[in-house]
């Protein structure tokens, strides 16, 4: 073992433990702060996935809004041809007011190829009992494209559902807005009817309350529209590159609204970045208190030590020697630190992830978040443990230079 190590570990010992009081603050905060921000960053994580996914269940990763004079071949060729595109979901949709009992709700119908749909979205796919789970689907009815064209059905969220009282196989009027045609009393409102095929949960209520699918071609109809699709829905091979694809897209149709997931969504992804970062910051200080702890611990550790330093200079440490010894101290305490925070934070996230310790209570998140979500990802348990092992080890470095000012002929001269 080097000489300068072996003395480094004596000088952390403490008289009664296997380190001195001092030292213990330090390493645990270290422990505390790496494996709060890990656990933290882990929770933030999975709550942006799990709300992004439930976002993407029910609408695109980006939209592009078609005019009536707009090419349709030629618009999906040109979006055939990206690379980075996987498949577009070519939509009708229009906003109506459906009349139920003596109640009117305003919703957006949204008219789809149920067959393609279902080849894309799980949505309509998938079939979960139970809307409290974290699961998306169809929570009862059925899903046959036969039912959904020859009987007009309708796929209604489960919030509307349960809001309204309404159930598989119920009839209802839907109204339109801005659309009309003329009879001898003068402009009447197009309607339609539609009978409620299945409800499905994607755990957003809002969109659950707002959209309602019908077939493209029914809603057309009663729309009395020519268009084949006023908006097409774009899928990409990356989500979280979605800001870029839109670029490239609108750069393509400049005089055509392009939007993405996140600017539909901007208030929450906004809060949910906020709340990131400002969470990172603040137990960021923690593992800068334990820093500059560690500085104070090793500034005194310098000062009780001066008989000690003035004797290994006389005879024969040099000054770069003894640093090394005080070095090493805040390498070996920093390393143990930064190791068990980040066993820690691994020991904490398993358990979550295995068992569902921490779950939501009841309330408007619990339809969300049933359980405290997780997502690990590697970058946070890379770049935290590395930068507070850094940070750690800079602490430790004013204490060490300090050594350079003493002189040990008064050192020892001091001490009698």
């Amino acid at each position: 073992m080097n000489k300068c190590t072996f003395i480094s570990k004596r000088y952390l010992k403490g008289k009664k433990s296997c380190l001195a009081g001092s030292h213990w603050l330090s390493l645990i905060g270290i422990i505390i702060g790496v494996s709060s921000l890990l656990v933290i960053l882990s929770v933030m994580n999975g709550m942006r996935n799990v709300v992004i996914q439930r976002i993407l269940a029910s609408s695109p990763e980006i939209e592009l809004r078609l005019h009536a004079e707009d090419d349709f071949l030629s618009v999906t060729q040109t979006l055939d041809s990206l690379a980075f595109v996987k498949y577009i979901n070519p939509v009708y949709e229009e906003e109506f007011v459906i009349l139920n009992r003596n109640e009117t709700i305003l919703t957006k119908l949204t008219g789809i190829d149920l067959e393609n749909f279902k080849k894309h979205n799980s949505l309509l796919n998938i079939f979960n009992s139970n809307p409290n789970s974290e699961q998306v689907g169809l929570i009862s009815g059925n899903n046959r494209s036969d039912f959904f064209i020859e009987k007009s059905g309708a796929f209604i969220g489960y919030q509307l559902s349960r809001e309204y009282g309404l159930n598989i196989g119920d009839r209802i009027t839907v109204l339109s807005l801005n659309k009309y045609e003329f009879s001898s009393l003068g402009k009447i409102p197009l309607t339609a009817n539609f009978v409620v095929q299945g409800i499905y949960s994607n755990q957003i209520p809002e969109l659950e309350m707002n959209i309602v699918y019908v077939a493209d071609t029914k809603l057309q109809e009663i729309a009395n529209s020519k268009l084949k699709a006023n908006k097409i829905e774009i899928y990409s091979d990356n989500f979280f590159n979605a800001n870029n694809y839109k670029k490239v897209i609108q750069a393509l149709f400049p005089d055509n609204n392009v939007s993405s997931w996140s600017d539909k969504n901007t208030n929450l992804y906004n809060a949910q970045n906020l709340e990131k970062g400002v969470m990172t910051f603040v137990l960021s200080l923690i593992i800068i208190l334990s820093s500059f702890n560690l500085t104070g611990s090793f500034l005194k550790k310098v000062s009780n030590k001066k008989l000690e330093i003035g004797i290994l200079s006389t005879i024969g440490y040099t000054k770069r020697e003894i640093r090394n010894i005080f070095f090493y101290q805040g390498l070996l305490l920093s390393f143990i630190g930064v190791a068990l925070g980040v066993l820690l934070a691994i020991i904490l996230l398993q358990v979550q992830l295995n068992y569902n310790v921490v779950k939501i209570p009841d309330s408007g998140f619990s339809n969300i978040f049933p359980t405290l979500p997780i997502s690990i990802q590697y970058s946070d348990f890379i770049i935290i443990p590395i930068l507070t092992f850094i940070f750690s080890i800079l602490s430790s470095i004013i204490p060490v230079y300090r050594v350079n000012k003493l002189n040990p002929i008064e050192l020892i001269r001091s001490k009698h």
